[in-house]
């Protein structure tokens, strides 16, 4: 069963931290947290208007008194603890996670500008390789687009790469979807799967990449004892991973992700995959 009784959300009373809050607000129909709004003040720490906003005169911020107001409409309701610490807003972050048995870590990335809407925010970055709980990204998008409202989870998408720990994050995104009795879609690319431009394939060989990938997807999906749809996604993983999680209309992506570094294939296409995915994203 899935434990989400302990949720932080790290603010820096800006747009996208109240997008955030959103996701906060549609995971508590799932269960009663104690939802934790941590705000590290970056004392002593270098500033860098690159990162989530811990910064001063950071695009999107607007005034505290006025954040406050829409976090509490948001949250009401809910068990809401604020606290406030000094220090590098990241490090912060993780060790306030692990000190308090945090069950899920919900943030935004920063998307805006020509070039930093393919970096994910430094703080971000550093929260997803370090910290040891799920970590719930938000969508990476321009800021001139704005992020996608999140309403409710009926569709969730789990992306896998059928190395070692698939099992364990096909069973997160598993409880996720029965916790708001939605759909599960479980996506592989690759590309294997996608014939190349200019270079001849064997037709037959193909076919066999295809039914041994769909087999290795049903054999997973059997020793886990889920009921799940399958897609294969033909093509550069984090691209084809994102276009799927479009294609089939998917709430949230739930991808793999170790406290030591990213797995497996997604090991180096994790970050491409949250800043391409049009829904937010689980790094579990």
């Amino acid at each position: 069963m899935l434990t989400l009784k302990k949720l932080l959300l790290p603010v820096d009373y800006s747009q996208r931290c109240l997008s955030a809050a959103e996701c906060v607000e549609v995971l508590a129909k799932c269960c009663v947290p104690q939802v934790t709004v941590l705000h590290v003040t970056g004392e002593g720490a270098q500033r860098d208007t690159g990162e989530i906003g811990y910064s001063s005169g950071a695009q999107g911020s607007i005034p505290r008194a006025d954040f406050t107001a829409a976090l509490g409409h948001l949250l009401a309701g809910l068990d809401v603890v604020f606290t406030e610490s000094p220090g590098d807003p990241a490090r912060g972050i993780v060790e306030y996670a692990q000190e308090h048995g945090t069950d899920l870590i919900v943030m935004p990335t920063r998307g805006h500008g020509a070039l930093r809407r393919f970096l994910l925010g430094s703080v971000t970055a550093k929260v997803l390789h370090d910290a040891g709980c799920p970590v719930w990204t938000g969508v990476h998008t321009d800021e001139d687009q704005g992020p996608r409202k999140c309403t409710g989870i009926r569709h969730v998408a789990c992306g896998v790469d059928l190395g070692p720990q698939s099992g364990r994050v096909l069973q997160w995104a598993a409880d996720l979807a029965a916790a708001f009795d939605a759909r599960l879609t479980v996506v592989h690319a690759g590309t294997q799967l996608e014939p190349v431009i200019g270079v001849v394939h064997d037709p037959e060989w193909r076919a066999h990449v295809w039914k041994a990938t769909e087999e290795q997807l049903s054999g997973l999906l059997q020793k886990s004892g889920i009921k799940a749809e399958t897609k294969l996604a033909p093509g550069e993983p984090a691209k084809a991973v994102a276009g799927a999680v479009g294609e089939i209309g998917a709430d949230v992506l739930v991808i793999g992700r170790m406290p030591d570094g990213l797995l497996g294939r997604l090991r180096t296409n994790a970050y491409a995959i949250i800043r391409q995915s049009p829904r937010p994203v689980v790094s579990v």
